[in-house]
């Protein structure tokens, strides 16, 4: 009986030592996620904007692209470009082009495989229709997300941004508060500072 238990003993730490990593690989993983706590992003998505109603514009897909830099694991800064191509909804076939440029302030609330964080933001819409002209508008951001972790360096990344500016009066009226949301889902590379 001795035996058997001494046997069944062996055998359980022999296969939980083969089934656990090396001190080494260990080791390693947690050194290759310390060189992550500074660096770079590069993202690429899809975004479906959300105008409101009274902006008259087609809610409608665009692309968009980012560049972030990790200061320490939690404090980051994004420089993003988002682009929509839609149509106007009160003369419908008129094209409206809609560019969104922005500096975003981005807080990580983990360092694990699964990083959510909130994020704010300036920039400037660029608003182009085919009947009214251009305009050029300060605009003001706010949002959250999720990055999902596919090993060290790949990710993906869901997120939700509200936006909001002011009309100058060429394609939307002088003072009015326009608003529209942005969800974006794409993917991402994380690479350490050098």
């Amino acid at each position: 009986m001795r035996r058997t238990h001494l046997l069944a003993a062996l055998l359980t730490l022999t296969c939980l030592h083969l089934l656990a990593p090396p001190a080494e690989a260990r080791t390693r993983s947690r050194q290759s996620r310390r060189a992550f706590d500074r660096g770079f992003e590069l993202s690429t998505y899809f975004t479906h904007n959300d105008f409101e109603p009274e902006v008259e514009i087609d809610d409608d897909f665009g692309v968009g692209f980012r560049f972030g830099y990790l200061f320490t694991p939690h404090h980051q800064l994004d420089f993003m470009l988002n682009d929509v191509t839609t149509e106007d909804t009160v003369f419908p076939g008129i094209g409206v082009d809609v560019t969104n440029v922005q500096v975003a302030y981005v807080f990580n609330f983990t360092r694990s495989d699964v990083v959510p964080y909130v994020t704010a933001g300036i920039g400037i819409v660029q608003t182009d229709d085919d009947a009214l002209g251009s305009e050029s508008d300060s605009v003001l951001s706010a949002g959250g997300g999720v990055r999902l972790f596919v090993g060290p360096v790949f990710h993906i990344r869901f997120e939700a941004r509200f936006n909001r500016f002011e009309g100058d009066g060429r394609v939307f009226l002088a003072g009015d508060e326009v608003s529209f949301r942005e969800f974006s889902f794409g993917v991402g590379w994380r690479f350490p500072a050098w």
